[in-house]
């Protein structure tokens, strides 16, 4: 029990994390319908609620829409570059231990996707590969992307669009607009039941059936052979098992969306307490204050922590089952340390010094103090206003 309490605990916090971070958005439909429901022209609460939830969900689309085109891009890269990666022949000798390693933690090889580098710069790694769409729709994305990929493109759409602007009110087509109103609303048709499609095979290829390759380089296969190799093995199953690298894409784009929905939410706060005296306007801009900053950071502090949790709690599950290892992994992360300084390599190194409990690292605590002061300083006047206890709010 007191090797799991380390793992328990991290994914906690993990979840935490995440909580932090989606927090905001999913408080936006309360936050903005206690706006919405006050004034001369209020709508009725489910009008309000269900309207915010839908502004909140697009919102969080748009934000999202970068990560499609990322998958999009990353998958034609993928396909036409030239690193050499090969599939791995499991019935080979020097393959035995780094098999019996993926059975160990209950993965089938036969239907795992590893690859081998020939790379001596590359290092033990799992990564996410987009999948294109199948079919003709894969071969147009394709050529989306390539289209997006050069600057010319970009220049003389930029000089058609400042062109039209500038000379619109000199020109004057003998072009009617009714004539123009059927092919305009085919075209938007037809480009939206497209989009529905990428998207919807964009998700089911990279969301419900993502793929992931565990690299590994033929020079780490004498490193897999010792017991700090196994254990930075296991390490990198437990980042495999937990879908890690797919997290990581997500962390690059989902925060954007939280933070504009801690501006929604604090502005939201602001709107329906009273400010009728200066005290009570006082009272309103500390509560828009304390919660605009403890959103903010929390977000901030909540992003960059995730990918700490993910490497502390793959490690401390790497070490359940071979916990007399962990001084040979930090002695590996020490000189990985001087190589590469990152503050992620410095908190693992901490958690693995003897006498340390295993927890999440010290920016973790305030970070959940300040989602609490956010959490409060948006909530209570949205329940202030629907207890009616706050009755004088500005219309």
């Amino acid at each position: 029990m007191a090797t799991g309490s380390p793992v328990v605990r991290l994914r906690r916090a993990e979840r935490v994390c995440w909580l932090i971070l989606l927090g905001p958005v999913c408080a936006a439909p309360a936050t903005g319908a206690s706006v919405t429901v006050t004034g001369d022209d209020a709508l009725s609460v489910p009008a309000a609620i269900g309207g915010t939830a839908v502004l909140t969900v697009l919102v969080l689309a748009f934000f999202l829409a970068p990560l499609i085109n990322e998958w999009r891009s990353d998958s034609l890269s993928g396909r036409e570059a030239d690193e050499t990666l090969t599939g791995i022949d499991w019935t080979s000798k020097g393959w035995k231990r780094v098999r019996d390693t993926f059975h160990a933690a209950g993965l089938d090889t036969a239907r795992l996707h590893a690859v081998s580098s020939w790379s001596p710069d590359s290092g033990l790694k799992v990564v996410h590969v987009p999948q294109p769409s199948p079919g003709r729709l894969g071969r147009m994305e394709d050529w989306g992307t390539r289209l997006q990929r050069r600057k010319s493109v970009w220049v003389v759409g930029a000089a058609a669009g400042f062109a039209v602007a500038l000379l619109g009110d000199r020109l004057d087509p003998s072009v009617d607009d009714d004539a123009l109103l059927v092919p305009l609303l085919v075209t938007a048709v037809v480009i939206v039941a497209a989009a529905g499609v990428f998207v919807y095979h964009a998700f089911s290829l990279n969301v419900r059936r993502p793929t992931v390759h565990v690299i590994i380089p033929r020079s780490w296969r004498a490193l897999l052979r010792t017991p700090v190799g196994a254990v930075l093995l296991r390490h990198e199953i437990s980042h495999l098992r937990h879908g890690d690298p797919m997290r990581r894409r997500y962390l690059r784009h989902v925060p954007a969306a939280g933070k504009l929905a801690v501006w929604f939410d604090s502005v939201a706060a602001l709107a329906v307490t009273p400010m009728e005296t200066s005290g009570q306007t006082l009272v309103s801009l500390t509560v828009f204050t304390s919660a605009l900053t403890g959103g903010l950071y929390a977000n901030s502090r909540a992003r960059r922590l995730m990918v700490t949790l993910m490497e502390m709690r793959a490690d401390a599950e790497a070490l359940a089952h071979a916990p007399e290892s962990a001084g040979l992994v930090a002695t590996f992360l020490a000189r990985q340390q001087d190589r590469n300084p990152t503050p992620q390599k410095a908190a693992r190194l901490r958690a693995l010094t003897p006498g340390c409990a295993g927890g999440p690292p010290a920016p973790y605590s305030r970070a959940v103090a300040a989602a609490w002061v956010f959490a409060v300083a948006t909530g209570v006047p949205a329940l202030g206003l629907w207890t009616g206890v706050l009755d004088g709010v500005p219309s």
